[in-house]
């Protein structure tokens, strides 16, 4: 059975975008990565992003922190708000978000004003997305409300984020190729007992074995037609973790956790409705999630399938990806 969930009331909901003075309008951009992925998944989108002028967040969904500190990588003005965010202005990713006990963030799950260690987000997919929760809010009172985008297994974890946490400061959230939950029971219960032998797998044969099997699945096949250099960082930045780091996320963090399709569904209409844009994207050469947008537009989402791509569409057709988030961009 799925962990327990707080339900999101589906009366009374609305969004709308904050600013700060004197802070420039642009809208920030959170940018969760997918299953064996780190931040530097996101490296071309982010600096594409920053040369529009906006700040970029690519939080490490699989490392664990004392406190809550965001790593900003981003190359604009510096900023500093008081109380809760300091970033610099250089090219490397050497500025932080930290939460500090006088800010609003502080009442948030995963941000600890007593500075002791947060949550494990491995223990559990409410874990991870009382994290993801606690980030959304501090960009935003750094910033303003921010556009949140999940890649895969991040475009899971920010709509069921949303799910348990109806009331979040943001601007607009994209799902790219994400799963939006099991049919039904006998789904989920197939869901777990995949997780589970992948699990298995990767304790027993280690990263590499694992991912020499997992880069043959069909989800994939469109990237073994990259350039070998994309594929080598592919590869190194798979084989970067920790076989027990990724092993718990199937467990903690799978498919089998989430709300029904159904469920994600009518929650993803009801906040639309209520003025948060949502969009989903899909690979068109992506038959699995190509398939999954078509009933999230049957349900009343907006989808953009991008031509020439598959399962990760920012890595194969950026640009076509890029003008995607475009709408949602301030």
């Amino acid at each position: 059975m799925p962990e327990e969930r707080r339900k999101m009331p589906i009366a009374g909901l609305s969004w709308r975008k904050t600013s700060i003075a004197g802070r420039p309008e642009k809208t920030p951009v959170i940018l969760l990565h997918g299953f064996a992925q780190t931040p530097a998944s996101w490296n071309g989108i982010a600096s594409a992003l920053q040369e529009q002028g906006r700040r970029t967040y690519a939080p490490n969904l699989f490392e664990p922190e004392s406190g809550l500190a965001l790593r900003a990588c981003d190359c604009g003005e510096e900023l500093t708000a008081t109380g809760d965010a300091a970033c610099d202005r250089s090219g490397s990713p050497t500025g932080d978000l930290v939460a500090d006990p006088a800010c609003d963030v502080a009442a948030s799950p995963t941000s600890n004003p007593a500075n002791h260690p947060i949550a494990d987000p491995l223990a559990s997919l409410g874990a991870v997305c009382d994290r993801v929760a606690a980030i959304v809010h501090l960009v935003a009172r750094a910033e303003g409300a921010p556009v949140l985008v999940g890649y895969s297994m991040g475009g899971r974890i920010a709509a069921e984020t949303l799910m348990r946490h109806p009331d979040l400061p943001l601007a607009g959230l994209v799902l790219e190729s994400a799963g939006l939950g099991p049919t039904d029971e006998t789904a989920r219960a197939v869901l777990a007992r995949r997780n589970g032998e992948w699990a298995a797998r990767l304790r027993d044969e280690g990263v590499a074995a694992f991912m020499d099997w997992w880069e043959t699945l069909p989800l994939f096949a469109t990237q073994r037609d990259l350039p070998p250099v994309a594929r080598a960082a592919i590869r190194a930045e798979r084989e970067a973790h920790d076989a027990e780091a990724l092993a718990r996320a199937l467990e903690a963090w799978g498919a089998h956790h989430q709300a029904t399709e159904a469920e994600t569904l009518a929650a993803l209409v009801a906040v639309r409705q209520a003025g948060l844009p949502v969009r989903c994207l899909a690979g068109a050469c992506d038959a699995k999630y190509a398939a999954m947008a078509d009933r999230a537009r049957a349900a009343g989402l907006p989808v953009v399938l991008i031509p020439l791509a598959g399962h990760n569409t920012h890595l194969e057709q950026p640009e076509a990806f890029l003008r995607g988030l475009g709408p949602f961009l301030a």
